[in-house]
């Protein structure tokens, strides 16, 4: 069985019953980037008048995140079928690996949606998370490969989509991540900024090896050197959390550069991007990067890489500086370019502020609405 999805009509003319699947963490602060991702479309279509329903786990058995995931899609098919066959909605969109049993025999309109392609983050890892990412990207694949119509969020997913799963370019869409600016936005436009520490640099991420925050404390030397006043303040954990403590100790730059964790509100995360004076983060994968979003309306100029899906989300020259991935050197002197020349960085954030209205949730929720129309070959 290999339902289409949506016709323009349908979508269009009336309220929609959606379901979504989603097996990963729900919060942002141990969900990152992804929770943050599929709760803001959810809140943005129920504001638009669609029911939207996040099917998940139920309970906290198995313990194991992974085991959890793993046993929501094995018994899906029979919790949400059951006896009958029928489903409660309009259109179900399965996220990442959530729905690849039930995306071929779904009796309603079916989309799979891919938020950061596991293959593509597996190459980026090693060892135990790199193994990880590998297994789940054949349940990735088999879920893109069996539904009617992929969803991705950069031209950048799409291309690797189809060279890791053998999706064709006409079964896919863009749709990006989204972002409410006025949540993020410290202070109505044209205002002096007065809360900002005129030197800090930030980096929020989850500490993955490909979020290469290693090459960030390794350029921090460089910056000091020219900028002796400057402050690297770091938020999140994650697997590279302990070898960046250790590294930060043997540069001796503990009383520049700061580890701060996971913090515990959103709220409290905010409140640094609004101390900040630029945000840094020299990842080399990204599907998206939902914090450049943030940064951006924060007021903050960004300096990351050209690797990616980057350049789609911060336009080089214009909302900040792009350097060639791990290059430590070229990391530090975008970080004084930056630091030192406050016209740029008034230019840079202006334009950010315009970059990240541009992915306003309700935009994002009229290309959701418009993918999920055209049915796929």
């Amino acid at each position: 069985m290999n339902p289409a999805v949506l016709q323009p009509a349908e979508a269009g003319s009336r309220q929609l019953r959606i379901g979504f699947l989603d097996s990963w963490l729900q919060d942002s602060a141990g969900g990152s980037g992804t929770a943050v991702a599929i709760g803001g479309l959810a809140e943005a279509l129920i504001a638009r008048g669609h029911r939207v329903e996040r099917i998940g786990p139920r309970g906290s058995w198995p313990r194991n995140l992974l085991l959890r995931r793993l046993w929501f899609n094995l018994t899906l098919p029979q919790r949400l079928l059951g006896v009958s066959g029928a489903l409660p909605y309009d259109l179900v969109v399965g996220f990442d690996i959530d729905g690849f049993r039930l995306a071929h025999r779904s009796p309603v309109p079916y989309v799979c949606s891919i938020k950061g392609v596991l293959a593509e983050e597996a190459r980026c890892e090693r060892g135990l998370a790199r193994l990880m990412l590998w297994g789940l990207s054949r349940l990735e694949r088999l879920h893109a490969r069996r539904s009617p119509r992929v969803l991705s969020t950069s031209a950048y997913c799409c291309d690797r989509i189809t060279a890791h799963y053998g999706v064709a370019a006409s079964r896919q869409a863009v749709v990006p991540e989204g972002i409410d600016p006025e949540i993020w936005r410290w202070d109505p436009p044209g205002s002096i900024y007065p809360s900002r520490h005129p030197f800090t640099v930030l980096c929020v991420a989850h500490q993955y090896a490909r979020k290469r925050i290693k090459d960030l404390i390794a350029a921090f030397p460089l910056v000091l050197a020219q900028l002796p006043e400057a402050r690297l303040v770091v938020i999140g954990d994650g697997p590279e959390h302990g070898a960046l403590l250790q590294q930060v100790a043997e540069l001796g730059v503990e009383s520049s550069v700061q580890l701060l964790g996971a913090l515990a509100s959103d709220q409290e995360v905010r409140a640094w991007y609004r101390r900040a004076s630029i945000f840094c983060l020299p990842s080399i994968q990204e599907g998206f990067g939902i914090v450049f979003l943030e940064a951006m309306a924060s007021g903050l100029p960004v300096v990351s890489t050209t690797a990616t899906a980057i350049p789609e989300v911060v336009p080089d020259g214009r909302a900040g500086l792009l350097v060639p991935p791990r290059d430590p050197p070229a990391l530090a002197a975008a970080m004084v370019a930056l630091l030192r020349d406050a016209e740029l960085q008034e230019r840079c954030r202006a334009f950010g502020l315009e970059q990240a209205a541009r992915f306003d949730w309700d935009r994002v929720a009229s290309l959701f609405l418009a993918a999920v129309e055209r049915p796929g070959s």
